[in-house]
């Protein structure tokens, strides 16, 4: 069965609608801290964000953008967005562990620490040097 030509061109346009608050969105996602990211996506509906979230999250330099879209979307729009059951079921729970939030910030990686606790449980269980030979 045919569909009319009129809706057609309006989904047309409402695609390109879309595509264009999506490109405003990631180009501005790029710039921000994930701590921006619901000021970011506030404008755009629950199926851009889903989106938007699926497509960054896909995105190593994203990813961390990518959960803290999808914490503010729902399952539903999660699993239509990715067109998979299991992946939008597990950017939606991973997007509400704890865990994480707690990974390092887009762009940052954690610091480089020397093994002080290894180096003082060495001279704790160390041998006491004679005091003759300390002289």
């Amino acid at each position: 069965m045919r569909r009319p030509a009129r809706k057609i061109s309006e989904r047309h346009r409402d695609d390109c609608d879309d595509r264009a608050a999506m490109s405003d969105a990631l180009t501005r996602l790029y710039r921000a801290a994930t701590q921006n990211v619901a000021e970011i996506v506030d404008r755009l509906s629950p199926g851009e964000r889903a989106r938007l979230a699926v497509f960054c999250y896909g995105r190593t330099h994203l990813n961390a953008a990518g959960l803290a879209i999808a914490a503010t979307c729902k399952l539903e729009h999660l699993v239509a967005a990715s067109y998979s059951a299991t992946l939008g079921r597990a950017l939606f729970a991973q997007s509400r562990d704890i865990s994480a939030s707690a990974k390092p910030a887009v762009g940052r990686r954690p610091a480089i620490t020397l093994a002080g606790s290894a180096s003082s449980q060495v001279s704790a269980h160390a041998v006491p040097v004679p005091p003759e030979l300390t002289a």
